[in-house]
Parts: structure tokens; sequence; C-alpha cells
């Protein structure tokens, strides 16, 4: 006989709001880590050791989908459904992979940065407290910082480019 899973209906508005950001945070950051991905084979940085450049940025990404994919883990959701229908739900855009000039995917990069940070900032003013449950706070503050510090790297890297 076949036994069917039944998950349990979660009717607690704040594991319902925790859940839907940071899925939709997983979302956004696995389009950031196959664009990323893409870029490191495309993008030239004149004077900068080009595969640390790229190492490190997907490293911090890897980072935020560590503690993003635990907290949906740590809220016993199990995230049902294909990774097209994940990324679909994405608030981030494709590269035009027509290009070939590396400031065009330095500068996607840092406007994608730019827009999860908007994002999670609007989450914290908008849901503050239902975030404040579950270590989810903390965790997005974190994941924030990562999303700060790339953009400054990104913008130095623009720099080197614009300015070589």
């Amino acid at each position: 006989m076949k036994s069917t899973k039944t998950y349990p209906e979660y009717t607690d508005l704040s594991v319902k709001i925790n859940i839907k950001i940071f899925q939709q945070l997983l979302a956004d950051e696995l389009v950031l880590y196959a664009k990323t991905l893409g870029a490191s084979s495309r993008v030239i940085i004149e004077k900068e050791d080009h595969v640390n450049f790229f190492h490190a940025k997907i490293k911090m990404i890897e980072k935020a989908l560590y503690i993003i994919n635990n907290q949906i883990r740590k809220l016993n959701f199990n995230s049902q459904g294909t990774l097209k229908n994940r990324l679909q739900n994405a608030n981030l855009n494709e590269f035009d992979t027509n290009s070939s000039d590396s400031e065009y995917y330095i500068r996607n990069l840092l406007d994608d940065h730019q827009l999860i940070i908007e994002s999670i900032r609007k989450y914290l003013k908008d849901d503050f407290i239902y975030l404040n449950s579950n270590d989810s706070l903390n965790l997005i503050a974190e994941v924030l910082q990562l999303h700060i510090e790339m953009t400054w790297l990104l913008r130095d890297i623009l720099i080197k480019i614009n300015y070589s």
C-alpha cells in the first residue's frame, strides 16, 4: 500500500511570512549564483586576479544559499516544486548572452545585488515583527551584509574596468 505524506497546514502567520520571504530569497540567490558563474567566464579584469575575485564572490553567494536553505529547513517546511518553478518566481532576470562587454556583466551583477538588498530592507521594514522569531532576523541581516560586501567588491572592479 502506498503511503501518502501529508504536510501540516501552517496557521501561524509568522511562519508563513518567514517561509515566503526565504523562498523568494532562495529563488533570487539561485539566479544570482548562475549569473555569477556565467559572468566569470566572460569578464576580463585587467591587473586583477580574475579567478580569485569570482571564486570569492561565488563562495559568498554559496554562504547566503546555505543560510537561506537551512532556515527553510528549520522552519520545518519541505519546499516542493521544481527548480524551474522556483526560478520563475525570482525577481532577477537573465543576462543578454550576446554581450561581450565586461562592464555590462559587472553592472548587471551589481544591479542584482542592489535589488536583493532593497528587497531585504523592505522585508525588514514591513515584516520586522514576523522576522523577529526563529532567528530569521539575524539570518536575514547576515545575508544583507554579504550582499552589501559584494556590491562594494563589484564597484571596485567596475572602477578598475572603467579606468584601466
